[in-house]
């Protein structure tokens, strides 16, 4: 019984071991969604945080941008080791982490001048409506419903070009979440500042809950090591400082909204 015992922890030591034994993975991740994801330095919070988590477990990460679909399919034929998604139904059979990596607050948006009006997810039907990619797989039923019904539906895989669509009346509402809006929103301002057109009043409809987005894996051991390193930044304060480095960048950053 002993050596039983001895063995067993032996096992459950060297799956650990085989973890932390200075491997590397490949995460995918949406290419257009500052400050979560900012592609072209290479970072942001969800990839900053992602990378910590596991550098705690020995495991080195590369990252690869693109865009959901793209990603989404590449995760399910097995060419990437994780991804992140909001919902089971995306990426069946695979391994969840216990807490979710990013929060997104998706808001239905529009120029004030306009006449929208919106109470529920429903109402966007009447509307020419610009997304991100797989918006209507990953939001609330209803509105995958009120896309097939929108007399002009797109989803954009730059998230940046789905700003300038509705400033520039090519879409009447937008549906993002609203510090990638104002991110994108600054970065227009900042790129025209003697333009009155990234200037224009605009509001936000509250209809969506705020979705949370968990690291995916196939493989049980890097998940469970994920989660352990996301404790392990957690009690030792380095997942708040990367948040407050991000907090501060982004209020010298973004125009007020």
């Amino acid at each position: 019984m002993l050596f039983y015992r001895v063995l067993c922890c032996f096992v459950l030591l060297a799956g650990a071991l085989n973890v932390k034994a200075g491997q590397t993975i490949t995460m995918g991740t949406g290419i257009s969604m500052p400050p979560y994801v900012i592609a072209e330095a290479n970072r942001g919070i969800a990839v900053d945080i992602f990378r910590a988590a596991m550098e705690e477990e020995g495991v080195k990460v590369e990252v690869d941008y693109n865009d959901n679909a793209t990603l989404l399919d590449a995760f399910n034929d097995k060419a990437l080791d994780v991804i992140f998604v909001a919902n089971r139904e995306t990426a069946p059979d695979t391994y969840f982490s216990d807490s979710p990596l990013v929060v997104f607050h998706n808001f239905a948006i529009a120029l004030e001048q306009t006449d929208v009006k919106l109470e529920q997810i429903r109402d966007l039907r009447y509307y020419r409506i610009g997304a991100f990619r797989l918006a209507s797989r990953l939001l609330p039923a209803p509105y995958g419903a009120s896309a097939d019904q929108s007399p002009d539906y797109r989803e954009y895989s730059q998230q940046l070009e789905q700003v300038r669509g509705l400033f520039n009346k090519d879409r009447e509402v937008l549906v993002m979440d609203q510090t990638i809006f104002r991110y994108y929103l600054s970065q227009l301002r900042r790129q025209n500042p003697g333009s009155g057109l990234y200037r224009q009043s605009y509001k936000y409809y509250d209809l969506f809950p705020k979705s949370r987005y968990f690291a995916v894996f196939h493989n049980e051991e890097y998940r469970d090591a994920f989660n352990r390193g996301m404790e392990k930044i957690r009690k030792s304060g380095r997942y708040e400082r990367i948040l407050r480095a991000y907090q501060a960048l982004l209020s010298d950053y973004l125009f007020s909204s």
